[in-house]
């Protein structure tokens, strides 16, 4: 079994080096504004991980020391620690979007290839895409930023100014999204497993 998922690993590795490669080959080819941009946004989105970084240090260290802080600032900083990873995916989104490139190897392009650790998306296993399919996939990032940011926020800001009141409508919706998404998947795996036995 650990050799099975050693290979996996490696298969993993393999691909996303390879993916590193094929953008990187796809901005060599365009303008020197393109690749400029392409090297500003790997910046960025490094940058914006190190905000990322910096919340959840912060988050940790006021609840280490709880009890010389206000209450209320304790979990508005662990509600704002995964609003940041939203930043993140809206500068992913842009670059993607601007330079109509996708790469399923998360962010941070150059900077992890040149560090030996590069990450693919979980799921199936997904191509280096270019043109309006690429950009599609920016758009759709941009938009689950714009939405998790949003969430997020609503919850630090109702936290902040203890308002409870302001989560009864989204603990509703909540509940009843994730009612419907968990009989879709059920749904969907014995659907799987139906058309796969035949």
């Amino acid at each position: 079994m650990d050799q099975t998922a050693s290979i996996h690993g490696l298969g993993t590795k393999r691909e996303a080096k390879e993916q590193h490669k094929q953008l990187a080959q796809y901005v060599e080819q365009q303008p020197e504004s393109m690749q400029a941009f392409h090297t500003w946004m790997t910046c960025l989105e490094a940058a914006s991980l190190v905000v990322v970084a910096a919340v959840f240090i912060l988050a940790l260290y006021l609840s280490i020391n709880w009890t010389s802080v206000p209450a209320k600032v304790i979990p508005t900083a662990w509600f704002a620690f995964p609003g940041n990873f939203s930043l993140t995916v809206l500068l992913l989104g842009l670059h993607t979007v601007i330079l109509k490139a996708f790469s399923p190897v998360v962010g941070l392009h150059t900077v992890a290839l040149r560090a030996s650790f590069p990450v693919a998306l979980p799921g199936k296993n997904q191509q280096f895409v270019t043109g309006s399919e690429a950009v599609g996939r920016g758009w759709t990032f941009i938009l689950i930023g714009l939405l998790a940011g949003a969430f997020w926020g609503f919850i630090a800001y109702a936290t902040w100014t203890l308002n409870w009141t302001m989560l009864e409508p989204l603990i509703g919706i909540l509940g009843v999204v994730m009612g419907v998404g968990i009989a879709i998947s059920i749904l969907y795996s014995m659907f799987q497993k139906v058309f796969k036995t035949r």
